[in-house]
């Protein structure tokens, strides 16, 4: 067969047709993830092609990561007669710099029709350039088709997102609350977790009434995500009749133990003093009730409403004297031993054998014992003297049979609490393991 020129192939091809299935095929293997970390030619050229809609249309993830400290070394190369005639007819074209990059990423948006990730990190760029009409212009052209969202850097870049605080309400009261709302009829447990700024206010503001949830659960700093509690307030109050497991970890962010955040959620604990239906009979209650003396008397305050029927409290980061836990323990002490408190967790100042004594007397009934003890590992010599001591007293009435202790942010030593568990008879597993052999602990 005679060879065919290839000016005559060059040609004929621009008669064939091409297999649109195919087409797609080879435009998704090539588009469908878009990755820009360097400003250089090569990627003013991408984009560009990426200004055609077809093309774009094909990109379904987006990542911008500009590396601008990292230079690759120029390699000379000899410029063609051809590119030496487009240089002096169309004259020399800018190198792309970080703002070029950004201005032709917003060119680019409107044709991601289906882009479903959008990632965005910003180590590399000035805190003090303005991210905010790149932003402006992503939500505008995809936002609401978004999956996945990611976005990295130093906090100062994203300081001015106007739209986004925007946008987040909007999801809270129209997708979130609603979603949560159409469970209403079934909804027997809530548990939400935030443990950045974003303000939950309005999430709460619009859920109704469950009129089934027993369990409900919430972590979130007070002092950002309730500038607003008072649709907290109202969950809690019109849902408190069939409310019987609580756990409220507000621990306010910022300045430690900032005393003016304490103070607002102390406040906010006391407000329910005149709702008395609020907290009133539950079985477990688990929160942080601030460092201050409002926050405690609160807790008390609830442990008191559900004292006839509550069976594990937990009481979180803040540490406790011996006054204030024999105070938390007094309203639940009236009932017998295989109906009253079965467990409970606690952070306190110190372990001694008064506090072994005070719990062992007030709660005879309790199964499971966890204590979060303050400062450092003791001297050696110093727990032998503790566990001598305790040796002299007796615990044979009482029924707790599973105890674990941490101490300096620690377990204490497996060595330690054999020692332990021979001054406690009924004791058989340490930190909730079923056993007392070994180290590992996973009680929670």
């Amino acid at each position: 067969m005679p060879e065919v020129p290839t000016e005559i192939l060059l040609h004929l091809h621009e008669f064939i047709g091409v297999n649109l299935y195919f087409y797609n095929l080879a435009l998704d293997s090539r588009y469908n993830t878009i990755c820009i970390e360097s400003v250089d030619v090569h990627t003013d050229k991408l984009l560009q092609w990426l200004r055609d809609p077809v093309v774009a249309s094909h990109v379904r993830r987006l990542v911008v990561r500009p590396m601008l400290n990292l230079h690759k070394p120029e390699s000379f190369v000899n410029p063609s007669i051809w590119e030496r005639i487009g240089t002096y007819v169309g004259g020399q074209t800018p190198p792309l710099s970080i703002e070029r990059l950004i201005d032709a990423l917003i060119l680019v948006f409107p044709g991601l029709t289906n882009l479903t990730r959008f990632e965005v990190e910003s180590w590399d760029m000035s805190p003090n350039y303005n991210l905010e009409p790149f932003f402006r212009s992503a939500w505008a052209s995809f936002g609401r088709q978004l999956e996945t969202i990611s976005m990295a850097g130093r906090p100062e870049t994203f300081r001015h997102l106007p739209m986004a605080a925007t946008a987040v309400v909007g999801i809270l009261v129209d997708s979130v609350a609603a979603f949560i709302n159409s469970l209403a009829p079934h909804l027997r447990a809530l548990k939400i977790w935030s443990w950045s700024a974003l303000d939950l206010s309005a999430l709460f503001n619009n859920l109704g009434h469950f009129p089934h949830l027993h369990d409900f659960h919430l972590r979130a700093p007070f002092n950002k995500a309730l500038t607003d509690p008072t649709g907290l307030t109202r969950l809690l109050e019109t849902n408190s009749s069939t409310l019987d497991t609580i756990e409220l970890r507000l621990n306010p962010t910022g300045i430690a133990m900032n005393p003016n955040s304490e103070y607002l959620l102390g406040q906010w604990f006391l407000s329910h003093r005149a709702n008395d239906s609020v907290f009133a009979g539950l079985k477990l209650l688990r929160m942080y009730p601030t460092t201050l003396s409002t926050g405690f008397d609160a807790l008390i305050m609830y442990i008191e409403r559900s004292a006839n029927t509550l069976t594990t409290l937990a009481v979180k980061d803040r540490y406790l004297n011996l006054d204030e836990v024999n105070a938390l323990i007094t309203p639940v002490s009236h009932r017998g031993a295989d109906e009253g408190l079965q467990a409970l967790r606690l952070n306190v100042c110190v372990w001694n054998v008064e506090l072994f004594d005070l719990l062992a007397l007030k709660l005879p009934g309790l199964k499971s014992l966890s204590l979060y003890v303050g400062g450092s590992h003791p001297h050696r010599v110093a727990t032998e003297l503790l566990f001598a001591e305790m040796q002299t007293h007796s615990f044979a009435s009482w029924k707790l049979r599973d105890i674990g202790v941490w101490q300096g942010g620690s377990e204490v030593p497996s060595s330690t609490m054999c020692l332990l568990a021979k001054c406690l008879p009924a004791v058989r597993t340490f930190w909730g393991n079923g056993h007392m052999l070994g180290e590992e602990k996973i009680y929670a």
